[in-house]
């Protein structure tokens, strides 16, 4: 997750916080000044690390969706097409790290409800639409509603 792609969904939070859904990110790499710089500048809420990559392999079905920056940056325009969109939001660009695992987003139910929603970084730079995970979290928010009033007396 890029930095402005962080602080737009970030800003959303108390939209979040009235649905009830908790928001984490998860780094696959710890570099220290790194999380010092993205915390809590362009993410507020909780970070995870995540050593095994279990978030990222799950994301790819078991297997890290990797790429290497020559042929899935720079010989791709939707990707260069990110960056631009990235670049223009005026957010500090960072290059440090590992660099070449795609990310995503899940948005995970409450109790045995599993995964709702997740979508799945295919070009360096796509971004989850925040429309659509808002309208996923409205969505659960309603059904547990409805589960609560059938289950009281």
């Amino acid at each position: 997750m890029c930095r402005a792609e962080a602080h737009k969904l970030f800003s959303r939070k108390p939209i979040f916080d009235a649905l009830g859904v908790q928001l984490f990110v998860v780094v696959h790499e710890h570099i220290e000044s790194e999380i010092k710089d993205f915390w809590p500048r362009y993410w507020g809420g909780g970070v995870l690390l995540d050593r095994g990559r279990d978030f990222f392999k799950a994301l790819g079905g078991r297997k890290l969706l990797k790429e290497k920056i020559f042929s899935g940056f720079l010989l791709n325009p939707r990707a260069i097409c990110n960056y631009k969109r990235a670049k223009a939001t005026g957010f500090q660009k960072n290059f440090r790290g590992e660099g070449e695992i795609k990310g995503g987003l899940f948005i995970v139910g409450s109790g045995r409800t599993g995964i709702a929603y997740q979508f799945i970084e295919m070009n360096f730079g796509d971004w989850a639409p925040i429309a659509e995970v808002i309208e996923i979290c409205t969505q659960l928010q309603k059904q547990q509603q409805e589960l609560s009033v059938r289950e009281e007396p």
